[in-house]
């Protein structure tokens, strides 16, 4: 029970706390108000939609609560296909423009996602097998126990 407690006591503290953790403008924000946003530096998660190698330039798709909205990416500095994500940190310009201070390739394609959620599908489920070689379900003390087999 004092476990339930901590842990609720956490997730309350950490709603309380929110605005610090991210200073930046959100995309809902951004969506609403973007050119009182120009200048700010921002952190935005986006899919690229089409790549411009001459220019080092992309174009990204990023999504908030209520739709999605095109930036267009200058000083990209990774290697990534169009249909991959990338997280880009950077100022804010106008025309929906972002100069990027850094890159990181989340996904290098969209198929990065389904391998992601597959191992991750494989590394819980073996999780599971070697917890209940361990332990089992004690039904009159409803908990865990230690197998003595």
């Amino acid at each position: 029970m004092l476990l339930v407690v901590v842990v609720a006591g956490s997730g309350v503290h950490y709603a309380a706390a929110e605005p610090t953790h991210w200073p930046y403008p959100t995309d809902d924000e951004l969506t609403e108000s973007y050119e009182s946003a120009v200048g700010e530096q921002t952190l935005l998660f986006g899919e690229v939609q089409s790549i411009e190698t001459a220019e080092n330039t992309a174009t990204i798709t990023v999504e908030h609560t209520t739709g999605e909205f095109d930036m267009r990416v200058t000083n990209l500095d990774a290697t990534v296909d169009p249909g991959g994500t990338i997280q880009v940190y950077g100022t804010l310009e106008p025309d929906h423009t972002i100069d990027a201070d850094s890159v990181v390739v989340v996904n290098p394609a969209g198929s990065s996602t389904t391998y992601k959620y597959a191992v991750s599908a494989v590394g819980a489920l073996l999780t599971l097998v070697v917890f209940f070689r361990e332990w089992r379900i004690d039904r009159e003390e409803r908990g865990f126990v230690p197998r003595g087999d």
